[in-house]
């Protein structure tokens, strides 16, 4: 019930939603109060422009991203001076029954993520630890089960363990925290999404896990060739790239306050 409760309120209160909330109660309030309407109205049509600019999405999801990506020494040096024991990859989202595979498989989110699960498992030779149940839809197959199959017909990993009860960040990593210390492994090298990767450090330190952040899918700071005024464009993918930005930032605050 939480989690259906915080999904309605994401979609009420973050972009689009919170936009065209402005926007009806600018409508609804406009006979009675209209200098309040007219607030809000603008109000609303200036906030939906600035967050579909990659302009702002970029310097939101800059504000996440206090992991710098690994390089392939790095990879080495931090496996061999942490004792790493594991590559957990942490899901994100489903592609529910693909119809060009007959079956529910990785939405695009997790396969960014288990691509580089796999790379790393190549370069380590660490099992990998997939991490993720059934969130709203508990039909079919658990993210973790999906990511499973991917991995190891995809790209070829061996050694895959399955975490299928967590619904939430905090869940996978206390989940996961306590297959790890069954198999006697107490540092990992993590992988999600570098603005996801903040609030998933916390919580598997919170846990008792000691964490080497991988993160994958850095948003990098645009060249000098592109034309200024491309940042300020509006487009739907600069608006998506801002509500995930929101969701980590409140996220973010929000598991500092609760865990």
């Amino acid at each position: 019930m939480e989690l259906l409760i915080t999904n309605i309120l994401q979609g009420i209160f973050f972009p689009p939603g919170g936009v065209l909330l402005l926007f009806l109660l600018g409508v609804v309030l406009l006979r009675f109060r209209p200098r309040l309407a007219k607030a809000l109205l603008w109000s609303g049509l200036l906030i939906g422009y600035l967050l579909s600019t990659s302009y702002i999405e970029g310097v939101m999801i800059r504000q996440l991203q206090s992991y710098p990506a690994l390089t392939p020494s790095h990879i080495a040096e931090g496996v061999a001076r942490s004792h790493a024991g594991a590559i957990v990859v942490l899901s994100s989202n489903s592609y529910k029954d693909a119809p060009e595979y007959g079956y529910d498989t990785v939405g695009d989110a997790t396969l960014v993520r288990i691509r580089y699960g796999a790379y790393l498992y190549r370069k380590t030779g660490l099992p990998v630890v997939v991490s993720g149940g059934h969130v709203l839809d508990t039909t079919g197959e658990s993210l973790a089960a999906e990511m499973a199959d991917s991995l190891q017909h995809d790209f070829g990993v061996q050694e895959v363990w399955l975490e299928e009860q967590s619904h939430t960040t905090a869940e996978n990593a206390l989940f996961t925290a306590q297959l790890l210390k069954a198999k006697g492994i107490d540092t990992v090298l993590l992988v999600t999404h570098a603005s996801h990767m903040p609030r998933a450090v916390m919580s598997f330190e919170n846990s008792g896990v000691k964490v080497v952040p991988a993160p994958t899918a850095l948003s990098v700071k645009r060249n000098g060739n592109e034309p200024v005024i491309m940042r300020w464009m509006p487009s739907a993918a600069a608006m998506y790239g801002s509500y995930m930005a929101l969701h980590e930032l409140v996220g973010l605050v929000w598991y500092r306050l609760r865990y």
